[in-house]
């Protein structure tokens, strides 16, 4: 039996030796081949990603002679933006100040891939995976952690102390969540998608342009983006998390910033930031996957995409899973070693990525938040609102502006409507001011379907009664208007001088509404006191063409955010 294992284990080194010389064998041989000489697989890849690529580049180039069709191929990586990558791919031409002309693209995300659907040859494949978290302090993430913390609980402590407070977190005072915006800030993007899928009961998505749309998702956007707002001019997303990790105290301004784990985590291992650590919310959560996709342009023959193939392959075997975990990045069951304190949780639900789309609305959103307000809608009524306009009338085309109005305002928001009357006084409240309930909502959107025009035009009388109405019951927490929309020539003087006394009488720093007044089409005469009510409440007066509905409702819409 011994002797048995013996001739074995001989038979065994006899046949190492003999796939050695093979092996070496066959790579000289391989190198003979190369008959169509050299080439090179160059690989754009996220900044994030390419030391990692370049150091499995080598090890793919220095394992075995890459030969492919003849050609003995090396392979290159070029660190270039995502964004610049996605821009340049769309054009007609590579843009040659980002590097030589790539076979193989590796992007931050998914998202990036698909706004370039035809720049890319079959589907991109996942090379490594990272989620998005907040770095935060890590007494503030501990505090988070103890909570139970969810994406959608975000935009309350951003807004809100009283929020915090009942986290038992009263020293920090209100959230200092940053936003940054512009180059380098992905992870801004896929934050508020996770906060919109959350608010929206999305699940796991991908969040569709209707649920980014809802009133729901853009009070809470927009509450992140207007207190991220007060924290002034931020940076990148590089920048702020080296602000954060410069001062980690309670009175620092910026208390926490959205982030790829494996750039926390190697600011952390490198020892450029302290003192802070990763909370990832509860719910689904947003990642990015760093997708390798073959270029689909003039530049990349055969060669090169069965190189760039290649190359995505053996990146994925499981024996290259140590080379991206020690550079941060999680892979399959894999995940880097930890740095300090941040912690590695398990990621139980992941956020399927949203269209594009859906993004650039976000963004946005982020760029131009909607503020709550308190707004009385004066909507001219008469018979003249009847006059054609576009593929409506006059009426129609104000009802579909105010209905994108209510649509897109804060549910933090009130609302209320005046319009005309042929009874005395000349106006009633065709809608009472009050919170945007979905049934108030639904009220506004409605209340000039079908409505009665009327003979008289009692603009000045209508907009005197809404302007001692809105001072009367004056909100010190949102700013407060009267928005207009009229197409009527009122020739009362004696009520244009009304208008113009009771803003004299009843203006205050203390109480400030502002009247903004629209006028539709040129023909509408004696607007000088309107201009001049604009004027005094430091408003707006603008004239705008009643057919072009679009800019209508762009105005509107900017008057009431």
């Amino acid at each position: 039996m011994l002797a048995l294992s013996a001739v074995l284990i001989v038979l065994a080194v006899f046949g190492w030796f003999r796939l050695r010389d093979r092996a070496d064998s066959e790579a000289a041989v391989a190198a003979e081949t190369c008959v169509e000489g050299d080439a090179v697989l160059y690989l754009a890849a996220d900044p994030l990603i390419a030391p990692a690529l370049a150091e499995l580049a080598d090890r793919w180039t220095t394992d075995a002679p890459r030969v492919i069709r003849d050609h003995c191929v090396t392979a290159e990586v070029l660190a270039v933006d995502s964004l610049d990558a996605a821009n340049t791919l769309t054009g007609d031409a590579w843009d040659p100040a980002l590097g030589p002309e790539p076979a193989l693209w590796v992007p931050l995300d998914t998202r990036f891939t698909a706004r370039t659907p035809d720049a890319i040859d079959g589907t991109p494949r996942s090379l490594a995976t990272s989620p998005v978290v907040l770095a935060v302090p890590t007494d503030l993430g501990r505090a988070f952690t103890g909570a139970a913390l969810r994406w959608q609980d975000l935009p309350a402590l951003q807004s809100d102390p009283a929020a915090m407070r009942e986290l038992g977190l009263e020293i920090w005072g209100s959230l200092g969540l940053a936003l940054p915006t512009g180059s380098d800030t992905h992870a801004t993007t896929l934050a508020l998608e996770a906060v919109t899928a959350a608010v929206t009961d999305a699940g796991t998505g991908p969040v569709t342009l209707e649920q980014a749309a809802t009133p729901d998702a853009i009070t809470a956007v927009s509450t992140l983006a207007l207190g991220a707002d007060t924290l002034g001019a931020i940076g990148s997303t590089g920048d702020v998390l080296t602000a954060l990790g410069t001062r980690t105290d309670t009175g620092a301004p910026i208390h926490a910033v959205p982030v790829v784990e494996q750039r926390l985590l190697q600011a952390l291992t490198d020892k450029q930031v302290r003192g802070l650590t990763g909370h990832l919310p509860l719910g689904a959560t947003p990642l990015v996957d760093f997708p390798a996709a073959v270029v689909d342009a003039p530049w990349v023959d055969e060669t090169l995409a069965r190189a760039a193939a290649e190359f995505t392959d053996y990146v994925r075997r499981p024996e290259q899973a140590d080379v991206l975990t020690g550079h941060g990045f999680r892979t399959g069951d894999a995940t880097p070693e930890s740095a300090g304190e941040l912690p590695l949780p398990r990621i139980d639900e992941t956020l399927a990525p949203a269209d594009p789309r859906v993004d650039e609305v976000l963004v946005s959103l982020r760029l131009a938040p909607v503020t709550p307000r308190k707004i009385t809608l004066v909507v001219d009524t008469s018979t003249s609102m009847g006059t054609p306009a576009g593929d409506g009338t006059r009426l129609t085309a104000t009802a579909d502006a105010v209905r994108e109005v209510v649509r897109r305002a804060s549910t933090n928001s009130v609302m209320g409507m005046y319009v005309f009357d042929d009874a005395d006084p000349g106006h009633r409240v065709a809608v009472i001011r009050d919170g945007l309930t979905a049934s108030k909502r639904a009220a506004l959107s409605t209340a000039l379907d079908d409505i009665p025009l009327t003979e008289r035009e009692p603009v000045y009388a209508t907009v005197t009664a809404a302007y001692r109405d809105a001072v009367d019951k004056y909100d010190p927490d949102r700013p407060n208007s009267v928005l207009v929309v009229v197409d009527s020539t009122d020739g009362d003087r004696a009520a244009a001088d009304q208008l113009l006394a009771a803003i004299r009488e009843l203006r205050s720093p203390d109480k400030p509404v502002r009247i903004d007044v629209v006028v539709l089409g040129e023909d509408v005469e004696e607007t000088d006191a309107l201009e001049q009510a604009a004027d005094d409440t430091e408003g707006s007066f603008t004239v705008v063409d009643p057919a072009e509905s679009a800019d209508l409702t762009d105005l509107l819409r900017k008057l009431a955010s």
